[in-house]
Order: C-alpha cells, then sequence, then structure tokens
C-alpha cells in the first residue's frame, strides 16, 4: 500500500521550472519521492515473497554461499573481499564460525516476475541449535547444505529433522564440488539413504567459485511456498531475535504473520502488556534499510524504544494498540546443559557486569542468569550455556564488546534428587529438586536416589575409526542406542551417554581418535538414576567449599587424588606442614602433603654441648606442632584462579 501523498509528490517534484519553491526544497522533494518508489519496489505482494534460511553442518560454507547469493541479486557488489558478509561478531570472523543467525533481504527476478526474498544464514556448531530453531520459525524453506568432501555428517542430520519437524521445504545443496576429492555423487546417495530425498532433487554447486548458485535461488522460488499472512487482517509479528544499541536501545527482528506495521504506529507486546511507539522499521540488506512500512509476509526490524531483555522477550507477539490477537506459540525455552559461575575481578565492578550481561543475553537468550555467592570470589552468577562452546563464546563476546574482565569456574552440569526427608520436602515445597552447585548437594540419608542428565549423542565417523570410537563411548559409561550404515565407508552410531562424562574433553579425544573426520551432535535425553557422591577437599581439617565436586562413586577416588596434587602446586607453602585431604562423608579418600618451609635453628650454635641443639631442634617442634594446631590455610585469590585454569 503506497503513502496517499505519493503521486502528488511525484508530480509536484518533476515540476522543477516552479518558482514558489526554492531549490533546497524541490531538491527535499525529489529524494524524499525516491524513497518512495524504493519503499513501492520493496511492497511484494505476499505470493511473492520467500523466506528460506540456511542449514548446515559446521564449516560447509553457508557463509559463503550467502556471500554469493547476495552478489549475485545485487544486494551487495561483487568483490573478493566479500567473505563472511553476515558474521558481523569479531569472534566470527576470528573463529571462522557463524554464532549468530543474521539476516538479509534480496530482490531476484524469476519468469520476468521479481520476488522478495529473506535469507537467514544461521551456525552449524551443535551448540548453537537454538539459533537455528529460532530462524526455522520465520522461514517456509530450507537450504539444506552439504559439503561434496565430507558428506553428511552429525548436524547435517539434526538440521534435517528440526526442519522436517516444523514440515518446511527441503532443497538440498552438494558444496565444494570444485575440492580435489569431491564426490557429488556418492553424498547424493547418502542424503538418499538418509533422508528419502531423490538424488536427481540435489543441486551441486560451488559457493567459492560462483557456480551454479543460479539454481539455488531458482529452487528456492519455485519450491519454497509463500508465507500464509494477510495484510487486511489486524497486526500479529513473531518477535524472533533482538540485539542492543546504546542510543537506540532493543532492536528487534521481527516476522510478520499478518497486517501492517507502521512507523509512528501504537504497539503492545503480550508478555509484558506494555505499548510502545514503533519510531523506526526497516528490513536489513543486509545493513538496516529503513521503510515507512512492514507488511505481513516479511521479515525485518523495528526500534520502539525498549530498553531490557524482559520488555524484548524472544518468542513474543507483537501486535497493534487495541486490536489484541491469541499469541503466538513462541519457542520452546532453551535448556541449559553446561554451568558454570562468573565472578567480577573487582567486587567494585559488579552493577557494570551485570548491566553487560543483560545486554548481551538480550541477543543471547538461550543463557540462563542465576545470582550466586562465594566466600573466595564474592558476589557473582551461576550461568547456564548449551555446551562448551557457546560458553567460550560468550566470555569472548563479553570481553570483547563490554571490555568486561571476570573470572569463571570449571563447568559442570545440573543434578537431580529425590528426597526421602520430609523435613527437606516442606523446606523445598516438592520432593524432586535440582541441583546447581555442589555446595547444596543433599545428604545421601535425606534422598531415595539421585539422577543425572543423559544426551543422546550422534556420531558420524569413517568405518575405520569405529571400534576405538566405541570403546570411547563404554568408558564413559555410554549404551549404544542405534548403528546404521551410512555407505561402504562411514556409519552413524547412537549412543546414551552421561552429560558429565562428555563436557571436559570428549570431543577432543573424538576428533584426535578419528583423525579429525568423525563429527558429533547431541539431544537432551533427560535424566537417568545413578551412584552420584559429594567429594569436599580439607586442607589441615577445613574444608574449602568452593572445590567441592559431585562426581559418579566409582571415579571418586581418581578424581580426588588428581585434585590433591593440584592444590599442592597451586597452594603457597607455609612454615607449617599442609594436609590436602579429599574426603567423602568424612572418610580421607586421597591425600597429599605440602611440605613447610624449614628454618635453621642451628645455624646460631657454634660449638656447645649436644644437649643444646636438641634443646632448639625440641622447641622448633614444639612450635610447628602449636602453629599447624592453630594455623589457618586458605586459598588465595590468586592460586584459586590457577586452580580453575587447570581444571
Amino acid at each position: 500500500m503506497l503513502c496517499p501523498w505519493f503521486g502528488f509528490v511525484r508530480a509536484f517534484a518533476s515540476r522543477t521550472s516552479c518558482k514558489v519553491l526554492p531549490e533546497l526544497g524541490r531538491s527535499w522533494i525529489r529524494r524524499y519521492s525516491k524513497k518512495l518508489e524504493e519503499e513501492h519496489d520493496l511492497a511484494f505482494s505476499t505470493d511473492r515473497i520467500r523466506n528460506f534460511c540456511i542449514v548446515a553442518h559446521v564449516d560447509h560454507g553457508k557463509s559463503t554461499l550467502a556471500d554469493r547469493l547476495l552478489e549475485l541479486t545485487g544486494t551487495i557488489p561483487q568483490s573478493a573481499q566479500n567473505k563472511q558478509v553476515l558474521d558481523k561478531l569479531p569472534v566470527e570472523r576470528e573463529r571462522g564460525i557463524t554464532v549468530k543467525a543474521q539476516t538479509a533481504t534480496m530482490v531476484y527476478r524469476h519468469g520476468g516476475t521479481s520476488y522478495l526474498l529473506n535469507l537467514i544464514d544461521t551456525p552449524g556448531h551443535v551448540d548453537f541449535s537454538y539459533e537455528v530453531s529460532r530462524s526455522l520459525a520465520a522461514s517456509q524453506g530450507v537450504i539444506l547444505l552439504v559439503d561434496a568432501n565430507e558428506g553428511v555428517q552429525a548436524q547435517t542430520v539434526a538440521n534435517f529433522f528440526l526442519a522436517f519437524e516444523a514440515e518446511l521445504a527441503i532443497i538440498p545443496v552438494i558444496n565444494k564440488i570444485d575440492l580435489k576429492n569431491a564426490a557429488p555423487m556418492q553424498v547424493a546417495t547418502q542424503i538418499e539413504r538418509l533422508f528419502d530425498i531423490p538424488r536427481s532433487s540435489c543441486i551441486q554447486i560451488s559457493a567459492k567459485l560462483g557456480t551454479n548458485i543460479e539454481a539455488v535461488l531458482q529452487a528456492v522460488v519455485e519450491n519454497v511456498p509463500p508465507p500464509q499472512g494477510q495484510r487486511d487482517k489486524p497486526l500479529c509479528a513473531l518477535l524472533f531475535d533482538s540485539a542492543f544499541e546504546p542510543y537506540r536501545g532493543v532492536v528487534a527482528l521481527l516476522a510478520l504473520e499478518s497486517g501492517q506495521l507502521a512507523r509512528g504506529s501504537r504497539i503492545v507486546a503480550a508478555h509484558s502488556g506494555r505499548d510502545y511507539e514503533v519510531l523506526e522499521v526497516g528490513l536489513l540488506r543486509p545493513q538496516e534499510h529503513p521503510q515507512l512500512c512492514l507488511y505481513a509476509g516479511q521479515v525485518g526490524y523495528m526500534v520502539a524504544g525498549m530498553k531490557t531483555a524482559q520488555e524484548a522477550q524472544i518468542g513474543d507477539t507483537i501486535y497493534s494498540y487495541g486490536q489484541p490477537v491469541d499469541p503466538l506459540p513462541g519457542f520452546k525455552p532453551a535448556k541449559p546443559l553446561v554451568f558454570a559461575g562468573m565472578f567480577p575481578i573487582d567486587q567494585s565492578e559488579y552493577v557494570m557486569l551485570r548491566k553487560a550481561l543483560e545486554k548481551l543475553m538480550l541477543n543471547d537468550p538461550s543463557v540462563t542468569l542465576i545470582p550466586e555467592t562465594s566466600i573466595v570470589l564474592g558476589a557473582g552468577w551461576r550461568l547456564g550455556f548449551l555446551g562448551l562452546l557457546h560458553m567460550d563464546v560468550f566470555y569472548q563476546r563479553l570481553e570483547q564488546e563490554y571490555q568486561a574482565s571476570v573470572i569463571r569456574t570449571a563447568p559442570s552440569v545440573t543434578f537431580r534428587a529425590r528426597l526421602r526427608s520430609q523435613k527437606l520436602i516442606k523446606e523445598y515445597g516438592k520432593e524432586e529438586i535440582s541441583i546447581l552447585s555442589p555446595s547444596r548437594f543433599p545428604d545421601r540419608v535425606e534422598v531415595s536416589e539421585y539422577l543425572e542428565p543423559m544426551i543422546l549423542a550422534t556420531i558420524v565417523t569413517p568405518l575405520e575409526h569405529m571400534k576405538q570410537i566405541m570403546t570411547v563411548c563404554q568408558d564413559c559409561r555410554g549404551t549404544q542406542k542405534e548403528f546404521l550404515n551410512m555407505d561402504d565407508n562411514r556409519v552413524v552410531l547412537k549412543y546414551l551417554l552421561p552429560l558429565s562424562e562428555i563436557i571436559s574433553d570428549f570431543y577432543d579425544v573424538l576428533k584426535s581418535l578419528s583423525s579429525g573426520y568423525a563429527s558429533f551432535d547431541y539431544e537432551d535425553a533427560g535424566f537417568q538414576v545413578a551412584d552420584l557422591v559429594r567429594v569436599d577437599y580439607l586442607l589441615n581439617g577445613t574444608g574449602v567449599e568452593e572445590l567441592a565436586t559431585v562426581v559418579q562413586r566409582e571415579k571418586a577416588r581418581h578424581v580426588g587424588k588428581a585434585m590433591c596434587v593440584r592444590l599442592t602446586e597451586v597452594i603457597p607453602r607455609q612454615l607449617f606442614q599442609i594436609a590436602v585431604q579429599a574426603v567423602i562423608h568424612g572418610k580421607v579418600i586421597a591425600r597429599e602433603t605440602i611440605k613447610p618451609y624449614r628454618k635453621d635453628v642451628l645455624a646460631k650454635c657454634h660449638g656447645g654441648d649436644v644437649t643444646r641443639r636438641m634443646k632448639l631442634l625440641k622447641r622448633q617442634a614444639e612450635g610447628k606442632r602449636s602453629m599447624r594446631r592453630i594455623g589457618n590455610v586458605e586459598v588465595p585469590r590468586e592460586a584459586f584462579l590457577r586452580l580453575l585454569r587447570k581444571t
């Protein structure tokens, strides 16, 4: 729908001989007329809009394909410098991976008709699968990208089933056919065997060289259905992503299900019930391209003066003021699998760090935040992440984007306990509780059983490495659930594994055993009964709460011994002997000793009877016994940091 003044403004601006308006006024009207024409060019009817995203395993070429699509449609100029155009974060360019899903709108002409294509480039690593699921909610189709050299990988399988369950159109594309060892026909056979997609429908391309990219756009136009929204109905939009900018506040990404969203209109966020005035709307091409109005079926951005994560809830429904609609289903809340403590280096930076966390979590809603206090480290938080890479990227973004220096503890998982004690049941108000920190681990006499989190792991590996990988999975207390031959050289293994066994170095061991050829993906598989114990650590009989851990009983002695050895390396020596002990229910399972400094009390003795020397040595021994009895051994902050870096 065009502005009612559009025809008048264009006609009036064409009368350049008019003597009434000064030259400045006429030039402004020309620019405004040009802007309206551009807006008219992007105001496509719903049947000429296609919303799609690219999904693939990590490093299969999603970002490179996105660059070629943007170049082919003229959205960005063709240049050799176009590499990872949609990867805007410094951490993405440093690591060479996509961390944050990015949106870009393109105009493509096919069969004499112009189409508006909304592209979403998604991450490929399993830790960012929540980004993929939110991108699928704003799309009607996906490009399933597979490397012609590596073939179908674990995350390829996971992404396919995400798209299949969402009932989206799936376009299989085989990339990197220009490589020397590429086997596109073999990969097409894998796709047909695993996903029941005919080999003939696979599009073979080289995103790096730009080979056959046009066929991908044609397939999107022909196979991806248009959105079903109607513009004459009340506004209903899904808020599927957001980011924070210092001067404008929250920039929300919306997928319009119906109606129109114009600049200056009044809207309401269904979750909070608060109303806002729309300050700016537009499309991403891939930079922000302001518009006067967004229409049903389009994917764009909105600035409305929102300031906090509570106001811009991911999955929220936006509607017009005075025209309420039924809220959209939204998204399933992300389930954090890995937890780690975070504390400011200086407690005076607590408030500043809390504000930085709120802004970053607006851009990454899959992170959970729980306040926590430590005797050694002070006030802080316990954060929940979807995986170890997710945790590392979050901390790196916190340092790069907000210049925040923090202390983070070793990663851990959430256990559960079914209570037996009526006192605890009354205290917690339920019979089953979650254990986020070892300090809250209940005693065995108060619990009927403990439960540990499990995952269903999908491992794709060459056949020659299968036995070694199966041995590793069994050592990690895994149970095999499925075995599938992908082709003559590759197999798919599915194992039920305890999450606590894989959060340390499982992925590194997997890559090492398979020479880098195996891939790994996992999904939450609930909880399972386990024999767990809490291991405490004592320094001269005094417990250090921050060092306590929850482990499997059969591995407790090995874990306790390793930690005692590390403690002897980081705790400073004293003038008296320090006993470092690992304890379970008061029983010592491992011990190490930190030797004391020794002062030579005989240095001042020059001659004299031997009894004088014995007297001095006896007095020194009595002093050391007294110091050991009343001496207070603490883990210094610096030593604690060194210990955390080693774990």
